[in-house]
């Protein structure tokens, strides 16, 4: 008599009901807390099409160092992991773009093998393809408002 009355049908739905609201809240918070979590090498090796071996997840790591300086989030010691999270999504968008080109190219791994010299190189050529790409487009906006004041 006694198990009847524990699984009646009102408890039954309560129980379905509890459950019910468990998994919803769980799940927007799963979303939630799974947008804001970044991988860098994950989301590098998405880009490249492959797993990146270790040569190349070290190039990405100096890649994204580089950015989180350039960026100012690793400022007083912070750790590379925290500044990822502190990037906007355009920052973080920018770095593992570049960090993707950058490690498979076969001129940056010889430069990784030759050790701490080719350290250097490696770090002198991102800070080129960087000052590149600024130069680039502040020279497409030179050409393009000497058009515009032409018209």
């Amino acid at each position: 008599m006694k198990a009847r009355i524990f699984f009646s049908a009102g408890f039954k739905r309560r129980v379905s009901l509890i459950l019910l609201l468990a998994l919803a809240v769980s799940g927007a918070f799963g979303d939630f807390l799974w947008f804001k979590t970044r991988n860098p090498a994950h989301d590098i090796a998405k880009i490249v099409g492959g797993k990146l071996n270790f040569e190349e997840e070290a190039i990405a790591d100096m890649v994204m160092s580089y950015y989180a300086v350039k960026f100012g989030y690793t400022k007083d010691g912070a750790p590379l992991k925290d500044a990822v999270k502190k990037m906007t999504d355009e920052q973080y968008k920018n770095a593992i773009t570049q960090a993707a080109k950058i490690c498979k190219n076969d001129a940056a791994k010889g430069f990784y093998r030759m050790g701490k010299a080719g350290e250097k190189l490696l770090k002198a050529i991102i800070q080129t393809i960087e000052d590149a790409a600024v130069a680039a487009g502040e020279w497409v906006d030179k050409k393009s408002d000497k058009f515009d004041s032409k018209k």
